[in-house]
C-alpha cells in the first residue's frame, strides 16, 4: 500500500567540496550552498511532503524537493537543436527530396557531416531494442503506480540537482530497461532509481552528485556499499550499454525539423516529460512519442500545418501514424496538474519554461 503523508524530513543537506570549486571556476553556481538544507518549504514548487512505500522490513521515504533559480550552460548535445539555415516556410514543398537541409554546416558543434549517420544509428538501435512495455507482468512486488510515484520524485531530484535535460531522459530509460530484465522488491525501487540517476549524470552531465548526497535524500534507507553494488549490477545487466536512443535525442532532431519558436519547444518537451511517469507510454517507441508530442504541441498552438513535409521526412512518420499515440498524450495533457504527480506540471509553470503548463488543452485533435 502506498501512503502519502505531510511530514517533512529535516537535517538532510548537501555538502559540496571539490565540485563546488570546480563548478565555480567554470561559472557553475552551487546547487545548494554549504550547510543549507535540501528541503525548502517556501520554494516555488509548493509545500514539502514525503511519500512512503511501506514494506515489512523498511520504508522508502521519497522527499519532495524544491528548485532554486539557475541558468545552465548549453551542452554539446543540445547544440544540435540550434537554429539552422533552413527556411521556416517550407510547408509548400511537396517532394521530400527537394526539402531544405535543417543542419547548419557553419556550426561545427552540429557535426553536420556526421549527423545523418548518428541518427541512422539511433533508428537502428531503437529497432533492435526489445519492447519493455509489459515488464510489470513479471515484477511481482512493484506496480505501475509505484513506478509513477518514484519517477515523479526522481524528476524533482533531477531538478534540485540542476542536472542536464538529457540526463533526465537517460535516467528514466536506464531505470525501465533494468526493471525489464531484473525483478526487484519494492524496498529496492528507490535505490535503483537513484543509481540510475547517478549513472545517467556520469554519462551525460558536466558533473554528478556524490553518493553521500544521493543517500542523504533517501533518508538513510541505503548504504554506500548497497549503491555501489547496485551500480555494478545495473551496468552488468545492461551490458554497459548506456548509449540508448532516448526521447531527448529524437526530440532534438524533430524540433529542428519543426522549425518552431521557444514556446513550442517548451510545450513539446512538457508533453514528452508528462509521459515519463506513465507506464502506458512504454507501449510506444521513443521516436513515436517524440513525434506525437510535437504534433500535439503544434495542434495546441494552432500551427499550420500540424505535420509538415519536413517533419515527415526526419521523423519517419506520416500524420496518420501519430493518431493513437497523440490521443494518449492529449489525455495526459488534460490530466496534468490534477493528480498527485505534479512535479512536471509545476516545473513548466515557471517563466523560464514559458509557463506552457498554463496553456489551455485541446478538447480533441483535429480530424
Amino acid at each position: 500500500k502506498i501512503k502519502a503523508g505531510r511530514k517533512v524530513v529535516t537535517n538532510v543537506s548537501i555538502a559540496r567540496t571539490s565540485h563546488q570549486k570546480s563548478r565555480a571556476s567554470d561559472d557553475f553556481p552551487s546547487a545548494v550552498p554549504l550547510g543549507q538544507s535540501i528541503i525548502d518549504t517556501g520554494g516555488t514548487l509548493g509545500k514539502s511532503i514525503e511519500v512512503t512505500i511501506s514494506s515489512n522490513s523498511k520504508e522508502i521515504i521519497l522527499t519532495k524537493m524544491t528548485r532554486s533559480n539557475y541558468n545552465r550552460r548549453q551542452s554539446f548535445t543540445s547544440c544540435l537543436l540550434s537554429k539552422s539555415e533552413v527556411s521556416r516556410d517550407c510547408s509548400g514543398v511537396a517532394k521530400k527530396e527537394k526539402l531544405p537541409s535543417i543542419d547548419d554546416k557553419q556550426n561545427h558543434l552540429e557535426v553536420a557531416e556526421y549527423v545523418e549517420d548518428i541518427y541512422e544509428y539511433y533508428w537502428v538501435m531503437e529497432a533492435q531494442y526489445p519492447s519493455i512495455s509489459n515488464y510489470m507482468t513479471f515484477q511481482t512486488d512493484i506496480t505501475p503506480k509505484m513506478r509513477g510515484i518514484l519517477v515523479n520524485w526522481l524528476i524533482e531530484v533531477h531538478l534540485k540537482f540542476e542536472l542536464m535535460q538529457e540526463t533526465l531522459f537517460l535516467m528514466v530509460a536506464l531505470f525501465d530497461r533494468f526493471l525489464s530484465v531484473v525483478p526487484i522488491e519494492k524496498n529496492e525501487m528507490q535505490l535503483v532509481g537513484l543509481t540510475a540517476l547517478l549513472l545517467a549524470s556520469k554519462y551525460e552531465d558536466f558533473w554528478h552528485p556524490k553518493i553521500k548526497e544521493l543517500l542523504s535524500i533517501s533518508a538513510g534507507s541505503y548504504t554506500r556499499d548497497q549503491m555501489l553494488a547496485m551500480e555494478k549490477l545495473i551496468l552488468k545487466k545492461l551490458m554497459f550499454r548506456l548509449n540508448t536512443p532516448t526521447l531527448y535525442v529524437f526530440m532534438l532532431r524533430f524540433l529542428k525539423a519543426s522549425q518552431s519558436d521557444r514556446k513550442m519547444e517548451h510545450l513539446a518537451f512538457y508533453l514528452t516529460e508528462l509521459c515519463l511517469t506513465e507506464y502506458e507510454a512504454l507501449n510506444y517507441k521513443t521516436s513515436l512519442l517524440c513525434a506525437s508530442a510535437i504534433y500535439v504541441a503544434r495542434c495546441t498552438l494552432q500551427i499550420s500545418p500540424a505535420w509538415s513535409p519536413l517533419l515527415c521526412k526526419h521523423a519517419h512518420y506520416e500524420e496518420s501514424e501519430l493518431r493513437d499515440c497523440a490521443d494518449m498524450i492529449l489525455r495526459f495533457h488534460k490530466a496534468s496538474g490534477k493528480g498527485s504527480l505534479k512535479v512536471t506540471y509545476d516545473k513548466y509553470m515557471l517563466p523560464d519554461q514559458s509557463c506552457v503548463a498554463q496553456i489551455k488543452t485541446l478538447s480533441r485533435l483535429p480530424q
